[in-house]
């Protein structure tokens, strides 16, 4: 038997680039394939259309809403992600099994709203039945969308919550019956209809569907042509083109395997052209791709729950991510550049790249929907709200030019594509609901808190470095989402105890789970990446995972200093802004080994010890941390400036 999923990451799909509408439309697909193609259509069209009637015209009732969401996805799952036995009988049977019993909860589940929210503390028999059928597809569908990790850590946790008493030390409790976990699971809205698949049925899935549609529109292309005419010509210009491409690419998608393989596939072979190595070349443009998660206005899944578990607005948290987001992007781009300087990279002739005036001539109108999102959430408008009209906006702006005119077949492909897009994340909302819901039913969470504490002496140095590794060993089994909201549980409410800033404890959990993109053994954003470049998976992680280390100060820059996150005055942001910014400098300078010329040890040291201090926020280690900086680039200029002298002494004496 094989197997059917890979553990580390979100599976893809079994589908391409071409949706099954467009596919309905090509002759030449087999017969055969056309029920099922029409099938995955409908459905996912349906979900799509679903959720832009409710984002527009308001949601229902949050069981209900999510309720039906779940219905969606569940319907999905066999058809997108078949079972891949030896036997293809075999697998027909699972799958149309899977499907009927998805349709029996779907059923049930309709029927019986609104009374099964009264019987939430005494479910009755069918309620019982159906919720331990719909908890198994849950499992399931996660076990085939994500892998056997998440699948098996939220079955632990569904069968911990039942055998508790047999638990050892600190996990022991009383143990609950199987009605009570039903009732905690399925007919409340405290286990898989909780709070993360309310944020993905309310806000994830309209930008999901956005950045469909934004796609489908050209927006992709045009995203790249201008970071090409802007950089392309620059120092090492293909892997800055990489960085802004993917930053602009970011803002769209939130998501960091599709964001390399749509810009990888343009910037590895031309900055393999240009000098870099294979390896470099994928790392450059994972570590500028794992940003998507990180950069407003459309940050990943997580994001939304991160406002949903602040009780905060959407466009709150993208503005309190807003400058951490940058500095990744900087640091990313300060690694490119000294990388660039140091092995004497050039950029690509001006004659072979798109013209900037002619590239913003042409595509404009696409960058309108983005505006009009940023504008709509900071008039305060809801994220369903301004994520619906920028969707109409998409079709309405891309019908001006013939050249971005969607079609009917376009925006059916769009409604679809975003339909699918959605599945894997929202199947694995669904599965984070029953890992928090057992945590909230048997009291974990308090007991981990006071676990982390005991094992750190309450030291919040170490207890952030602990919660790191976590995020980071965690994010490496499973998607960003799932490790976000395990850490966000059971860690979070330690570092918040700690005195720790409740947003940045958040961002930090979530930094650092977004990191396992690139962190090898499992770096799936890498290993993407490594696939184009034609080259070493874990060489490219690795080189990822170095092109990323000016990144990895970051967090602890705004756990240290909450100003970083708006939390504070503008003169106080602006002070965090420059020091954070002359701390990535010296990091990243140190690592590369190159500021103006080729750097000794002992530079390299002063620029790592300039970092560290301006880590920690306060007058004394910023004042330490500038001048140590200050002073390598004295040693720097002046260096550089003899060797420039004598090399030109050398030319003119021969």
């Amino acid at each position: 038997m094989k197997n059917q999923t890979s553990d580390h990451n979100v599976s893809k799909p079994e589908t391409d680039s071409e949706s099954s509408v467009e596919k309905l439309f090509n002759k030449n697909v087999h017969k055969s394939k056309l029920i099922k193609l029409a099938i995955i259509a409908v459905i996912a069209i349906s979900m799509s259309i679903f959720h832009m009637y409710t984002s527009g015209f308001g949601v229902f009732e949050a069981w209900k809403q999510r309720s039906l969401t779940l219905s969606f996805i569940l319907l999905l799952i066999p058809l997108l992600f078949p079972s891949k036995f030896e036997k293809r009988l075999l697998n027909i049977i699972i799958d149309l099994a899977f499907f009927i019993l998805a349709a029996l909860v779907v059923v049930y589940s309709l029927q019986v709203y609104p009374d099964i929210l009264f019987r939430e503390t005494d479910p009755n028999q069918t309620d019982v039945i159906v919720g331990v059928i719909a908890v198994l597809l849950v499992l399931e569908g996660t076990r085939r969308a994500v892998g056997y990790f998440l699948s098996a850590l939220i079955l632990f946790f569904v069968l911990y919550a039942y055998f508790g008493n047999y638990m050892p030390g600190m996990l022991v409790h009383p143990g609950f019956s199987v009605e009570r976990i039903v009732a905690t699971f399925y007919n409340s809205t405290s286990g898989m209809f909780g709070i993360v698949l309310g944020a993905m049925s309310n806000y994830i899935i309209i930008f999901i569907i956005f950045g469909a549609f934004l796609l489908k529109s050209k927006a992709g292309q045009l995203f790249i042509d201008l970071a090409y005419s802007l950089t392309g010509s620059r120092s090492g210009g293909p892997a800055k083109v990489s960085v802004f491409a993917s930053g602009l690419m970011a803002m769209t998608q939130g998501a960091a395997v599709s964001n390399v393989a749509t810009t990888g596939t343009l910037t590895i072979p031309l900055m393999k052209r240009v000098g870099y190595k294979p390896h470099f070349a994928g790392g450059v443009e994972s570590a500028a791709s794992v940003g998507g998660q990180l950069m407003p206005p459309i940050m990943g899944a997580s994001a939304f729950i991160i406002a949903s578990n602040l009780k905060i607005p959407y466009i709150h948290l993208a503005l309190f991510a807003l400058i951490p987001a940058i500095l990744h992007y900087l640091a990313v781009y300060f690694m490119v550049h000294f990388q660039a300087k140091k092995n004497n990279l050039k950029g690509l002739p001006k004659n072979e790249l798109p013209n900037f005036k002619n590239v913003l001539k042409e595509g404009w109108l696409l960058f309108l929907p983005i505006i009009m999102i940023i504008v709509l959430l900071v008039m305060g408008y809801s994220p369903q709200f301004a994520g619906f009209y920028s969707i109409l906006g998409i079709v309405a702006l891309s019908a001006i030019r013939k050249s971005t005119r969607m079609s009917l077949k376009d925006i059916l492909a769009a409604l679809e594509i975003g339909g699918k897009n959605a599945v894997s994340i929202g199947i694995i909302c669904a599965a984070a609901g029953l890992l928090i819901g057992s945590v909230n039913l048997t009291g974990l969470g308090l007991k981990f808190s006071s676990l982390v504490l005991s094992i750190t002496g309450e030291s919040v140095l170490i207890s952030l470095i602990l919660i790191m590794l976590a995020s980071i060993l965690l994010g490496m089994g499973m998607p960003t989402v799932s490790a976000y909201v395990i850490l966000a549980v059971l860690g979070v409410p330690a570092l918040v105890s700690l005195g720790i800033n409740e947003v940045a404890a958040h961002l930090f959990v979530l930094y650092f789970a977004i990191m396992s993109n690139v962190t090898p053994p499992v770096a799936v954003a890498a290993y993407t990446a490594a696939a184009i470049a034609n080259t070493q998976p874990n060489k490219t992680g690795f080189s990822a995972l170095k092109i990323c280390l000016g990144t990895f100060i970051i967090p602890y820059m705004f756990v240290f200093g909450p100003t970083l996150l708006l939390q504070g005055s503008i003169g106080e942001t602006t002070i965090a802004v420059i020091t954070a910014v002359s701390g990535i400098l010296a990091l990243t300078t140190s690592l590369i080994g190159w500021m103006f010329t080729d750097m000794k040890l002992f530079e390299r040291i002063l620029g790592f010890a300039s970092a560290l201090f301006l880590m920690y926020s306060g007058l004394i280690t910023d004042g330490v941390g500038i001048m140590l900086l200050f002073l390598l680039l004295v040693i720097q200029y002046t260096r550089n400036k003899r060797a420039v002298y004598g090399h030109l002494q050398d030319s003119l004496g021969s």
